[in-house]
């Protein structure tokens, strides 16, 4: 039960600081980057929705269910970014380095910086939580 409260709280946050991050702050950098290969209405990405709904419930809920039983009752949040990170890496390295691999237009800068994004946004949703594991306990 404490898995899908955990998912329940980390998965509107982990939609705000996605969305927030692809879509004000690195708006320019992804539609640049994926040119051609992208979904656009007017000058607009259009993603396909119904796929990105599963992704948002799918790394979240990786983290819950892989990230969460590598910290044990005293990790630091250290600990949980490290493992959130680690996660990151595989998740977001198997699929940009994927694409680096098969698509001719996919280029390296754009796969270092969704990689390095991936590591931050898992690690820090894993730190978050982590802290919400914590307060639901109590």
């Amino acid at each position: 039960m404490q898995n899908w409260k955990l998912f329940a709280i980390v998965l509107p946050i982990f939609l705000l600081i996605d969305l927030l991050w692809l879509g004000v702050v690195m708006k320019g950098f992804y539609s640049q980057e994926l040119g051609e290969l992208a979904r656009r209405q007017g000058a607009s990405l259009a993603p396909r929705w119904g796929a990105a709904v599963l992704v948002y419930l799918l790394i979240p809920g990786g983290i819950v269910l892989f990230v969460r039983p590598l910290l044990g009752g005293n990790a630091t949040a250290w600990e949980a970014f490290g493992w959130g990170a680690a996660f990151g890496l595989v998740l977001y390295g198997v699929y940009d380095l994927t694409n680096l691999a098969v698509l001719e237009q996919w280029t390296l800068r754009m796969t270092l910086a969704d990689i390095a994004w991936g590591c931050v946004l898992c690690g820090t949703i894993s730190v978050i939580m982590r802290l919400v594991d914590d307060w639901l306990k109590k």
